[in-house]
């Protein structure tokens, strides 16, 4: 099943994103990213002139806090819809708000309903799911005459085409880094289904360290280690995964040199680009 929590932390499996919200650490997890995105998303809502009135969905809600900032925003005559599989921690935000509803669900199966919403969202969660062309084709049918879309998603190019990575970069995120490539269709497939307006907005974040996102990674890098033990306890899913570019071994073998790298200040690479992409359905 794909998952509609997809944060850069990813890890491809049969369960392309196969940490819970409601496990603690990941809980966790994702108080750091939305400390490392919501800034930056917030800014681009107002940069799209969401306010009052506004209807729209964020797929893939994770921990709620763009729902919540979304709820504040679009006020009692607006309204919210929040999509996840998991949605352990989205049904105290629709419990305690009017204009917020929770839907539990894959995005691969979703069906949204034709010409209704204002905004349709996504953060680091299309990237990682097997069915990325069709949720944008359900996002555009979905929106209203004039209604935009924002997906914010990762390329891992800059990180992957790194000559000279130290040695634990390279076994570490080497992987991961390389199924990052679908963001940068974003932009073509939107004008492909007739969005006006398409603009790409790419940005390189290194990856640095003692930084709060060198923090949300050292979470991350823990539970991906939790899974990856795992799967040495399986031969078929040891095969699964190096099937995919991954070596469990590899990666066990060198991830505590890794994490110390993300506590060295003096350690900087280049990472991943991030795609902002919007369009506008015409009126």
């Amino acid at each position: 099943m794909a998952s509609t929590t997809g944060e850069d932390g990813e890890v491809a499996a049969t369960s392309r994103y196969p940490l819970c919200n409601a496990d603690e650490r990941e809980g966790q997890r994702l108080s750091l990213l939305q400390k490392l995105g919501d800034p930056i998303t917030v800014r681009w809502f107002e940069r799209l002139g969401v306010g009052p009135g506004w209807r729209c969905v964020e797929l893939g809600a994770g921990g709620g806090s763009i729902a919540e900032w979304l709820s504040d925003c679009v006020g009692p005559t607006g309204r919210v819809t929040a999509v996840d599989r998991d949605t352990s921690l989205l049904e105290p935000l629709a419990a305690s708000r009017a204009n917020v509803e929770v839907v539990k669900g894959d995005l691969c199966e979703l069906e949204l309903p034709e010409s209704r919403f204002d905004l349709v969202h996504s953060r680091s969660v299309l990237m990682h799911v097997p069915c990325s062309d069709r949720v944008l084709e359900q996002a555009v049918r979905c929106l209203a005459p004039g209604g935009r879309v924002f997906f914010e998603e990762t390329d891992g190019a800059p990180g992957q085409e790194l000559s000279d990575a130290p040695e634990p970069y390279r076994a570490v995120f080497g992987p991961i880094l390389a199924r990052w490539t679908w963001a940068r269709s974003i932009a073509d497939t939107l004008r492909r289904l007739g969005l006006a307006d398409v603009e790409d907005d790419v940005r390189q974040d290194p990856l640095e360290g003692g930084t709060d996102k060198s923090e949300f990674w050292k979470f991350t890098l823990g539970s991906v280690a939790e899974l990856q033990e795992k799967a040495l306890s399986s031969e078929e899913r040891a095969a699964e995964l190096r099937s995919q570019g991954l070596d469990p071994g590899e990666l066990l073998r060198e991830l505590p040199a890794m994490l110390a790298l993300l506590d060295d200040p003096g350690f900087s690479v280049p990472f991943t680009a991030r795609h902002r992409v919007t369009g506008r359905r015409p009126a």
